[in-house]
């Protein structure tokens, strides 16, 4: 019964701090991060995928709906998030508030989870800090308030992380196979938290040696983990070329992993990521852990997670904070049991609830979410104005939040939508890697709008005019062809790279019927025909 109401508390003490966190998470369409809405519109085509079930051209399908709405990059990141999505966009409808939930869902599993693992060494009360401390950490709040892939990877990862300590206390081998199992579904939601299969092979060699090899269990596991990650393997090789980029050398690499500032870059984040106070015990709780560390039960799998980790995120050429949240687990753990440690019962309870509330602070005073609005309201335009079977141009720096706002309005699923970088530019991946631009006069641009059924544009005034060929669209747009019919402000709470968009409507002789056109992919290397 005791071990039954700690559950509850813990259960309850995180709904009501995720609540809160939900109360300050950007909703509406209100996207900031550019994968975010990809992500939520990759759902959306996995929800359709499903109903309408193109057995005979699920490729060709996959194309169209790209073509439809060209914003999906469902080959491009794994699909594990987008098949749990689905069934409550079935349910509830395509919005960014499910996809959301979906996330939040994730978020509470991954608290409670915190909770659990932390109880393998923790009193009650300071594993309970210790998921409150991860759930509000100012780096895993920052992504887990959008429809992103960090927070939904990380329940599953810690869940396995459970289930691989109570394999090593018990010795029950299922859980062994849970906790790979669970490892490999924490990858086919984001791919580079697969170092942790590499922690616990470490620590299970350095407890039993050679005889880790004797044992026909860890071969039959292995080999399991392996044959279920050859489909995500399959996947990234063949249409992932801009993930393996980012690991073997960018253009525009923050710091190279040739350099000390590339193997410090990681170091440096975390003031930022944890918030200074919580960092400051953590160091301490390092400095003590490694005193005791003969004594201490934990030391090994910890030590092991933050190096390995450490060592793999800055193999990567591509440097992002978000990347490494999966570092700050051991950091939030050892602060937390040096707290315990080190402060007789009551006055390290205090401590540590002044360890919450102070990154609890941090996290909702200092770290809100971007945000910028005004999208939705861009497309309920768009619709009340729109032909039927019409072709929306979209030029802009946020165009999967125009598309995926687009897709979520049901009664609208007759548009579509053109990007204007598609026309004009060559971009490998993202602008920073390199872009050509084709050779597209104003005449021939107007006239290939009018081909291809496109009544309406909705443009971000001056998106990348320091290129010759988007000065000639938006020398294009504001000639006697198109005529400007509403200007709506986009609020956002950050510098954003837009203050408004304007929609315009093509005066010219529309084609209602749009003749086919060819879009390269160059995410995954391929030319599609729209027709």
């Amino acid at each position: 019964m005791k071990s039954r109401s700690s559950w509850v508390l813990a259960s309850a003490v995180l709904v009501a701090v995720l609540a809160l966190l939900w109360w300050q998470s950007p909703r509406g369409g209100a996207f900031w991060w550019s994968d975010a809405p990809r992500h939520a519109l990759n759902a959306a085509f996995v929800t359709d995928l499903l109903r309408d079930l193109p057995w005979h051209d699920p490729a060709g399908y996959a194309y169209r709906y790209y073509a439809q709405y060209p914003a999906l990059t469902i080959l491009f990141y794994p699909p594990l998030l987008y098949f749990v999505t689905a069934p409550f966009y079935a349910l509830f409808g395509v919005s960014h508030e499910v996809a959301l939930l979906v996330v939040f869902l994730h978020y509470f599993a991954f608290g409670l989870g915190c909770w659990r693992l932390a109880r393998c060494w923790l009193d009650p009360l300071p594993a309970l800090a210790f998921a409150l401390l991860m759930v509000l950490l100012p780096e895993i709040a920052l992504w887990g308030r959008q429809v992103m892939t960090e927070v939904p990877a990380y329940a599953f990862l810690v869940w396995s992380a459970v289930a691989f300590v109570e394999h090593r206390r018990g010795g029950r081998i299922g859980l062994l196979y849970l906790a790979a199992a669970l490892l490999v579904l924490a990858m086919y939601t984001k791919i580079t938290v697969g170092f942790v299969g590499l922690v616990y092979l470490a620590v299970l060699a350095r407890e039993q040696g050679a005889a880790l090899l004797r044992h026909p269990h860890h071969w039959a596991v292995a080999a399991l983990a392996i044959l279920g990650l050859v489909p995500l393997i399959v996947m990234t090789l063949k249409f992932g070329q801009a993930n393996v980029q980012s690991v073997a050398g960018v253009a525009d690499a923050a710091a190279s992993r040739t350099s000390l500032q590339g193997w410090l870059w990681y170091l440096r984040q975390m003031p930022s990521q944890m918030g200074w106070p919580l960092l400051v015990v953590a160091v301490l709780g390092v400095w003590r852990a490694w005193r005791q560390r003969a004594a201490l039960p934990w030391w090994g799998l910890w030590l092991s997670w933050f190096v390995v980790g450490y060592l793999f995120f800055s193999l990567i050429d591509l440097k992002e904070a978000r990347h490494s949240v999966f570092l700050l687990l051991p950091m939030a753990f050892v602060a937390v049991w040096a707290v315990q440690d080190l402060l007789p019962h009551a006055l390290g309870h205090a401590a540590l609830a002044a360890l919450v509330l102070s990154t609890g602070a941090v996290t909702l005073w200092w770290r809100p979410v971007p945000y910028v609005d005004g999208y939705a309201r861009v497309v309920d335009e768009i619709a009340r104005r729109a032909p039927r079977d019409s072709v929306v141009l979209f030029s802009g720096y946020r165009d999967g939040s125009f598309i995926f706002n687009l897709r979520a309005r049901e009664d609208r699923r007759d548009l579509s939508v053109l990007r204007a970088d598609k026309l004009l530019l060559r971009v490998a991946v993202r602008r920073e890697l390199g872009v050509e631009e084709k050779p597209v006069s104003e005449a021939e641009l107007g006239q290939l709008l009018n081909d291809q059924g496109v009544h309406y544009v909705v443009m971000q005034p001056g998106f990348w005019t320091d290129l010759e060929a988007m000065r000639r669209f938006e020398r294009l747009m504001a000639g006697p062809q198109f005529e400007e019919v509403a200007r709506i402000p986009t609020p956002a709470n950050h510098r954003a790279h837009e203050t408004e968009l304007v929609i315009l409507r093509n005066k010219g002789p529309v084609n209602p019927h749009h003749k086919p056109l060819e879009i390269e992919l160059k995410m995954i290397d391929r030319t599609i025909t729209v027709n």
